[in-house]
């Protein structure tokens, strides 16, 4: 069984290709942002204790990945890395002091082998694909910052270089759904083809 985590900006498709894969049998877990109550702060207006709440509800998904990772394929709308990636631009903002601890914290997490994803698939689109999906998010959602849409990638580069994690490949969306689901469900195909 495999459990992939997708990866991406808001507006990239993670949740809209996950629910592709739910469809196809695969255990899907939500994004921490859909995860927590709609009052926790996410995006750009996050704070301290909504790094760590949002973190919190992607830890909780920890005993369903143990459980679940030898009879299910499993797919993840972001995990760990995702939140660190948004911490640290939050860090360095000076919008939250979680970053170091969130580190500390997911670092002792990904040393247990059922808790590290098989495959991290880093989902990209380009800024009018994005900006359109961004139409369609509820306010909560949006991403306003364009430092934050600029910083992205790079910090999620960062984190995986941290903490060694380097399991990943790259998808455009900006094509149709179907086509990206094919995609992302080839280079699986592939990658349990070269399994020892």
């Amino acid at each position: 069984m495999t459990f992939i985590v997708l990866e991406g900006f808001s507006g990239t498709g993670k949740t809209t290709l996950a629910a592709g894969l739910e469809r196809t049998g695969w255990f899907r877990l939500q994004e921490s942002a859909h995860a927590v109550p709609h009052d926790v702060p996410v995006a750009d207006r996050a704070d301290t204790a909504a790094d760590f709440s949002l973190l919190g509800a992607t830890l909780v998904y920890s005993s369903v990945i143990r459980a679940l990772r030898t009879t299910r394929d499993v797919v993840s709308e972001g995990y760990l890395l995702s939140d660190l990636a948004y911490a640290k631009i939050r860090y360095e903002l000076k919008k939250s002091d979680a970053y170091p601890s969130m580190m500390e914290m997911v670092r002792r997490v990904l040393k247990e082998p059922a808790l590290r994803p098989d495959l991290y698939i880093r989902l990209r689109a380009g800024n009018e694909t994005i900006s359109r999906r961004q139409l369609g998010k509820d306010e909560r959602e949006k991403n306003v910052s364009d430092y934050f849409r600029t910083r992205y990638y790079t910090a999620l580069e960062e984190v995986h270089s941290d903490l060694e994690e380097g399991e990943v490949e790259e998808v455009r969306t900006d094509s149709d759904t179907s086509a990206t689901l094919g995609e992302i469900l080839a280079i699986v195909d592939r990658r349990r083809a070269m399994a020892p």
